[in-house]
């Protein structure tokens, strides 16, 4: 599932997370997980809340969907934005759980 932040006819941000299960675990005892790809707003659109209202979307949807989890691999840049939702650090990737 993918989302767009547009202003006017311009696209200035994008989020997107698809779903996978695996057997049960500690971490996810649903089994069903949710991982994000492609957070990205357009430079001149940053620091506006757009990011962190298209990860609230992504995150709301794999609630829905009944995920235990939502993970993603973080870029450096964002980091603080995954912190400040409360993403915790987990190996190589970041960890929300539901």
């Amino acid at each position: 599932m993918s989302w767009l932040a547009v202003d006017d006819d311009r696209i200035v941000g994008t989020s997107g997370v698809s779903f996978v299960e695996k057997p049960p675990y500690f971490g996810c005892p649903s089994g069903r997980m949710g991982l994000l790809s492609s957070m990205y707003t357009d430079p001149r659109y940053r620091h506006r809340g757009i990011a962190a209202e298209l990860l609230r979307k992504a995150v709301d949807e794999a609630r829905a969907y009944g995920c235990g989890t939502v993970q993603i691999t973080a870029s450096d840049m964002g980091v603080k934005l995954y912190d400040a939702f409360g993403f915790v650090h987990n190996g190589n990737f970041m960890q929300y759980r539901l």
